[in-house]
C-alpha cells in the first residue's frame, strides 16, 4: 500500500467517523448528580482496631457542615472534565502536585473538585 493510498483510506475513515458522531452529545456535557451530604459520625476517635477507610475522607468546609467525598467522585469529575477541557484537568492536578488522579491526597479532594468546577 502506497502512502497516498494509506492517506486516502485514513481520510475516508475520518469522514465516516465524523458522520457517525454528528448529533452525538457526550455524557460529559450532562449535568452531574449532586453530591449527597451524609450525617457526621460520632465524635469518638477510631480505636486501634478501627482504621478510617482510605477511600473516603471527611472534610469540613464550614464548622457545621461535613461532606464525604470518595475517589470515585473525583475520578468521574476528572473523566468528564477531561473530555471537555484537558488543560483545565492538567492544571488542576498540577496545582495539587499530582500527575494523575490517584496521586491526589484525600484531604485535597474537595478543593480539587471546586477547582474543576470553577
Amino acid at each position: 500500500m502506497s502512502l497516498e493510498q494509506a492517506l486516502e483510506r485514513n481520510t475516508e475513515m475520518m469522514a465516516d467517523l465524523i458522520r457517525a458522531l454528528e448529533g452525538f452529545q457526550p455524557a460529559a456535557q450532562q449535568e452531574a448528580p449532586p453530591v449527597p451530604k451524609l450525617r457526621p459520625k460520632a465524635d469518638t476517635p477510631p480505636t486501634s482496631k478501627e482504621k478510617p477507610s482510605a477511600a473516603t475522607v471527611t472534610t469540613t468546609s464550614t464548622p457545621a457542615a461535613t461532606d464525604t467525598i470518595e475517589y470515585a467522585q473525583v475520578a468521574a469529575a476528572i473523566t468528564s472534565t477531561f473530555k471537555i477541557d484537558r488543560a483545565k484537568v492538567v492544571a488542576a492536578l498540577g496545582k495539587f502536585g499530582a500527575a494523575k488522579g490517584p496521586q491526589l491526597k484525600v484531604e485535597d479532594y474537595a478543593a480539587f473538585l471546586e477547582e474543576l468546577t470553577a
